[in-house]
């Protein structure tokens, strides 16, 4: 699978972002906190190394993780681990989210609310099974 590259920019155009993905797919996120930040579920993207330019403010919403907005306009642009790892997109934020092919998961699928729905077969994995993925992934580059 080859790295796409991806760039995007906030509202107001003050924080721009250069990044790469190792998909061309968005996935979605139904945790309570996604929903409260972005307004509905998170739609990201993944990516492996992420640069950013400008005044973005981070956020430290849970002991593991922090989300970035544009200090401006107040644009919700990223969501990473606090050591930095895992970096992701909005997808809404992308110049060209028409290059994006579909969703390649949801998750915290229990946390979902009843009013909205999803078309399609992409995985639906709980936050128990995604912690659980997630600390299988932490062993995995540790060893």
């Amino acid at each position: 699978m080859s790295d796409h590259h991806v760039t995007g920019r906030c509202l107001c155009g003050a924080v721009t972002y250069e990044a790469t993905s190792e998909h061309d797919a968005i996935g979605i996120c139904h945790c309570t906190d996604c929903l409260r930040w972005m307004g509905g579920p998170f739609h990201g993207v993944d990516c492996k190394t992420l640069k950013t330019d400008g005044p973005v403010l981070w956020y430290r919403s849970s002991d593991h993780a922090e989300r970035g907005s544009c200090s401006k306009c107040g644009t919700a642009l990223f969501w990473k681990m606090i050591d930095g790892s895992h970096p992701t997109v909005t997808a809404g934020s992308l110049d060209a989210p028409e290059a994006m092919n579909g969703i390649k998961s949801h998750i915290f699928i229990d946390q979902k609310p009843g009013y909205y729905d999803f078309k399609g077969d992409a995985p639906r994995l709980t936050g128990e099974e995604v912690i659980a993925l997630f600390m299988e992934q932490m062993k995995a580059e540790d060893a």
